[in-house]
């Protein structure tokens, strides 16, 4: 009678087979973690894009004006309230959109980690992520309760209008990327010290809309740096800050960003 023979691993074998796989996981894992935040990425984008337009939705229907970033109970000094500011909550620019968007889930960006906290406003179903740009508002709406005027605009298409956040507060601004303002390491806006999100970490990439309705990524000192030859009148970035001397106030450190890199005065988080 013929007995069959089956031959089994060796341990040595065996060892092989699950150094192999082990090699494998390490090169694939970061290939699937780099696709899965892609996948987000583009959804933030996407989210952003519908908030556009549903500003563009609300300028329609009043004046041709964005809507306002904070209205109720606003603060004297304009400062942003934290969860647990002393101050009454308001409402603001979300409350305001809402009409038109009617889904809070868009104020979320699914890569933020403080996507779970509330903003500023009264409706506390709103959360972090998404922001208006103050720089902006500063120069067309100073005391940021009736909107962006859209004749105000020179560059609509080279302007941007809403951004991404860490922190609660309905508007941001160059101010909270310098290293002379000490903005690099605050800690009492939702313990979050990086104003602004970026996606893949340090020096990454954000989501940005824009006043003509499209929505684009780049990193954050690309939308700081001078367009067009550095002192020459009509020199511009895209938050809208010119070096004709018409925008230039020197409050926040812009007097300097006229005189150096503005890489150099950048926090070293967003390089």
């Amino acid at each position: 009678m013929h007995r069959s023979k089956f031959s089994a691993f060796t341990l040595i074998e065996l060892l092989v087979v699950i150094a192999i796989i082990a090699i494998l996981a390490a090169i694939l894992f970061p290939v699937f973690a780099q696709a899965r935040e892609s996948a987000r990425m583009t959804s933030c984008l996407s989210n952003l894009k519908q908030l556009g337009l549903g500003m563009h939705m609300y300028a329609q229907d009043y004046d041709e004006r964005t809507a306002p970033t904070r209205t109720t109970n606003k603060t004297s000094d304009g400062y942003c309230r934290s969860e647990n500011s002393a101050y009454p909550p308001m409402e603001g620019w979300r409350s305001a959109l809402f009409p038109y968007v009617k889904n809070y889930t868009l104020w979320q960006c699914p890569s933020n980690k403080y996507r779970e906290h509330a903003t500023e406003e009264v409706d506390k179903r709103f959360k972090v992520s998404y922001a208006t740009n103050g720089l902006i508002e500063y120069f067309l709406d100073p005391q940021d309760n009736v909107g962006v005027p859209f004749a105000g605009l020179k560059r609509p298409a080279e302007t941007v209008m809403l951004l991404e956040s860490n922190w609660p507060c309905n508007n941001q601004g160059d101010w909270s990327a310098w290293k002379a303002q000490g903005s690099c390491g605050f800690s009492d806006r939702n313990d979050a010290d990086q104003a602004f999100f970026t996606h893949r970490g340090k020096g990454g990439t954000m989501n940005w809309a824009f006043f003509d309705g499209h929505s684009k990524a780049y990193r954050l000192p690309a939308t700081l740096a001078r367009i067009g030859p550095r002192g020459v009148p009509g020199t511009y970035n895209m938050w809208g800050l010119e070096e004709d001397g018409n925008f230039d106030s020197g409050a926040w450190g812009w007097s300097w960003w006229m005189d150096q890199d503005q890489a150099d005065n950048l926090c070293d988080v967003y390089k």
